[in-house]
């Protein structure tokens, strides 16, 4: 009973994650150079579909970041995720979980997804076994360089890249983890080992109300009693969901659960863009404080208003 109670509790706290309708998000990349591709790739007897995106303005190899969908499964948000860092450099592909024979996206129902959700929430081995896997897919391309590997993951995603992190030792090739407004937090199996080299960081809405201070305490003591390396950004006025920008603006009514927030978006975006910098070794830290940025201004002109809607205007 007390697993079912915490399992709805949980489920509760993604359930903001719904997707009205499709969404169209911008072309912020040069669509000449952008190299995409569905990926087949399997674990065990269960088949799987991944998206694969890169530049072609190199052909050497290059550093790797996996991404982990929320509870809808792989959507245009994740592709659009992905193709943003491919226009950065990296390798990036969107890892499968639920597999091909769920049709994902915007138009899967709630009721589903809660159940494809708790069938690995419940099963921390299937659960990492699943991420490991995609794992192993990505150290098979030559364009990868196999020892500078980086998981990011959002909502549901974000709790799969946290299960990823405390597969370790078995993690091979990878350096970390970001999770975005992620859960669960905490796991139903073994926690986080002494000796984990890999960096986390979790970027959260301080006013997620599916996000109690009890979970952050349990998740932080977790990786305290690793001596893990970490941070936990939690970002002000910011609910669930807050990097979604087909999610209404958060207006500061609590009722409502999720909505987007561009100044979080945006921090939390840079946040990652430089941790991927200083884990792949791109950035000189025996002077940050000039080290250049990356291929292109995720913000450029966009003066506090949605994205979307500044690139549609």
């Amino acid at each position: 009973m007390a697993l079912l109670v915490q399992l709805c509790v949980l489920l509760a706290a993604v359930s903001a994650c719904v997707a009205q309708m499709d969404y169209s998000y911008p072309t912020l990349w040069n669509p000449a150079t952008l190299v995409n591709s569905t990926v087949s790739y399997k674990d065990g007897s269960t088949s799987l579909q991944g998206y694969l995106a890169y530049t072609n303005s190199t052909m050497g190899p290059r550093p790797a970041v996996i991404i982990y969908p929320d509870w809808d499964g792989i959507s245009n948000y994740e592709r659009w995720r992905a193709n943003l860092l491919a226009a950065e450099g990296y390798i990036a592909f969107v890892a499968d979980i639920y597999s091909t024979a769920v049709k994902q996206g915007p138009s899967l129902p709630a009721a589903n997804r809660s159940v494809l959700m708790s069938e690995f929430r419940t099963n921390s081995t299937k659960f990492r076994t699943r991420v490991l896997t995609s794992l192993a897919q990505v150290r098979t391309y030559d364009l990868v360089q196999k020892d500078k590997i980086f998981a990011i993951g959002y909502c549901f995603g974000g709790g799969a890249v946290l299960e990823l992190m405390r597969s370790w030792p078995a993690t091979t090739g990878l350096l970390g983890v970001g999770g975005f407004h992620a859960g669960p937090l905490t796991t139903t199996g073994t926690k986080a080992q002494p000796g984990n080299p890999l960096i986390v960081q979790v970027y959260q809405g301080a006013d997620d109300p599916g996000m109690t201070q009890d979970m952050r305490t349990a998740f932080t003591s977790e990786l305290r009693a690793a001596n893990m390396t970490w941070n936990f950004y939690a970002y002000g006025r910011t609910v669930h969901a807050f990097t979604l920008m087909e999610n209404p603006l958060w207006n500061g009514n609590k009722s409502q659960s999720n909505g987007y927030n561009p100044a979080a978006d945006r921090a939390s975006w840079w946040a990652l863009r430089g941790l991927l910098m200083e884990s792949f070794g791109l950035t000189n830290m025996s002077n940050p404080y000039t080290a250049t940025g990356g291929a292109y201004d995720y913000q450029t002109g966009i003066n506090g208003q949605r994205l979307a809607n500044a690139v549609a205007a």
